[in-house]
């Protein structure tokens, strides 16, 4: 098992990327701090893990406030006595074009897309700092290396946690903590499977994939635990694409592609 007898927290651990996470962690042997502002959700997710035989707390909480960032690790270090892992998952998005994007919607995509990531890795890495280990994954997008037309600020804070990501590596990595950001491609999870049900969109959204197909959460949550795992022991301020090869593709910005719509609001990872 990778991560036998290791504490891990997952922020927007709920759904999607963060659930798939929790629960291929727990199935490698960690118990999983479930940090999410969906108490029902993550209270599901905290039976999958419980279910694979591990230790599972719900943390309710927003990411983006610094209180509940502390709070947030000190009742994991409560639970399971330290901190081994945090995978920071959470944002909500609001689609939108920048000249139509409200100050309130930038301030929402960014306070829990980017914010949220600094404040959430900040509280739990300094408790990884005072025993010398650890390990920071930020889930971030290969949008943000692409700019995503009409999705807001989305891209925007993507683009931010890689560099996050970067920044933690190189300050923290003498002294044991390491960081690293993920960058899924197109991957459908409850909060986004409003796009996907529509079949244009979804034949669209495969269609820039070189593979000639979307991922999965789980294919994403494979990623984020080799990267909290020992074997991952010299990987460290690195940005590991789970795309399918569409980030190298000149497909991104093809004329006339149905993507979505500036009317959908959902939250991603």
């Amino acid at each position: 098992m990778m991560l036998e007898g290791k504490k891990i927290i997952i922020t927007g651990g709920a759904s999607g990327i963060g659930r798939a996470s929790a629960v291929l962690a727990a199935n490698e042997g960690a118990d999983i701090a479930v940090a999410d502002i969906d108490r029902v959700a993550a209270d599901a997710t905290a039976e999958l893990v419980r279910a694979k035989g591990r230790e599972a707390l719900v943390v309710e909480m927003d990411t983006s406030k610094v209180a509940d960032a502390q709070r947030m690790a000190d009742e994991a270090v409560a639970a399971f006595g330290t901190i081994d892992g945090i995978v920071c998952c959470a944002i909500k998005q609001k689609p939108a074009k920048l000249e139509e994007l409200s100050e309130e919607e930038w301030d929402m995509v960014i306070d829990i897309g980017l914010k949220g990531y600094f404040l959430c890795a900040q509280a739990a890495g300094r408790v990884m700092l005072e025993r010398g280990s650890g390990s920071i994954v930020f889930v971030s997008s290969v949008g943000g290396v692409q700019a995503y037309n009409g999705a807001g600020a989305y891209s925007i804070a993507k683009a931010g946690n890689v560099m996050l990501g970067n920044l933690f590596g190189v300050e923290w990595g003498g002294r044991g903590v390491r960081a690293n950001t993920v960058l899924p491609g197109q991957v459908p999870t409850p909060l986004t499977q409003a796009m996907f049900d529509d079949p244009e969109i979804a034949a669209g959204r495969a269609a820039v994939v070189p593979m000639g197909r979307v991922g999965q959460p789980e294919e994403i949550a494979e990623a984020c635990v080799f990267l909290l795992s020992d074997r991952a022991s010299y990987v460290n301020a690195a940005m590991l694409k789970v795309d399918g090869g569409q980030a190298e593709s000149k497909m991104m910005h093809t004329p006339g592609r149905k993507w979505g719509g500036k009317s959908m609001d959902y939250e991603a990872s």
